[in-house]
């Protein structure tokens, strides 16, 4: 009899056990569907928020752009209307055309940037070899910096390879080496280094220079839209890279130099090259 007990008893328990188990699971997979709707959720609600800061810097943006228009467009037009004017010498002539070509390029400059900028990483989207970003890097920027500035291209990290618009990414890359060109102007030896890394799950792609360096008061400011120090400069070519860097996973930095600038722009590797 007490064996009979025993086993309804045992029996019993088994039931009550593979009962919450059942409700265990249950419970298990609704609280895991509620985290994955939350998680969709909360990413949609970043999305939206990222939206609407791009939005309302685009409006920034184009306000001050159409500020900005106003005085190169103003000085081409002024030089524009002194070449019809009579007894100016070819001398003086090609001197002036030269000035407007001057001034209507500062606008293409002005819009290019913006047209990065609204862009970000959009656009066609592969894999790219980051080795050959720095190869195109290089490509594009050999007619402005000439012979006399050395510039190194170095891969630690051969076959890395991320996912994103190659002409953007190098453009981004463009735009931090031209902003090392020219801070290093001034500099009896000028060096721009280019590097490729690996820091984690990460490509590590730093941009160095030997010019002056950025001062502490300016390192919060310089990838604000229109924020420049230089004379005749647009204030984009920073924000640019930003806006690339973020619409690609990534992030860029200013990293502590000895001597001048170093910026560090990190972008996720493939994960199959992961």
């Amino acid at each position: 009899m007490a064996a009979a007990l025993d086993e309804s008893g045992l029996t019993d328990a088994f039931q009550t056990f593979n009962a919450l188990s059942g409700a265990l699971e249950a419970s298990y997979r609704d609280l895991e569907m509620q985290v994955a709707r939350l998680n969709a959720e909360l990413a949609e609600a970043r999305l939206e928020r990222r939206r609407q800061e791009r939005l309302a810097t685009l409006g920034e943006m184009a306000a001050r752009l159409a500020h900005d228009v106003r005085t190169p467009l103003a000085a081409a037009l002024l030089y524009a209307s002194r070449l019809g004017l009579e007894g100016i010498d070819d001398a003086s002539r090609r001197e002036i055309a030269g000035k407007v070509v001057g001034r209507l390029k500062h606008l293409e400059g002005l819009v290019a940037d913006m047209l990065a900028f609204a862009r970000g990483g959009g656009g066609l989207v592969t894999r790219c070899d980051v080795s050959a970003l720095l190869e195109s890097a290089a490509q594009s920027l050999a007619p402005r910096i000439g012979g006399r500035t050395q510039l190194t291209i170095r891969t630690r990290a051969p076959g890395i390879a991320v996912r994103g618009n190659a002409e953007a990414l190098v453009g981004a890359l463009v735009n931090l080496a031209n902003n090392a060109f020219d801070a290093v102007q001034d500099v009896a030896e000028p060096v721009i280094e280019i590097e490729a890394s690996r820091e984690g799950a990460n490509a590590l792609i730093r941009v160095r220079d030997n010019g002056p360096g950025i001062a502490a008061t300016e390192r919060a400011r310089v990838f604000e839209p229109f924020y420049t120090t230089r004379p005749g400069g647009t204030g984009l070519g920073l924000a640019v890279v930003k806006s690339v860097t973020l619409a690609h996973g990534g992030a860029v930095r200013i990293e502590d130099s000895t001597a001048g600038a170093c910026f560090a722009l990190t972008l996720p590797v493939l994960e199959a090259e992961a």
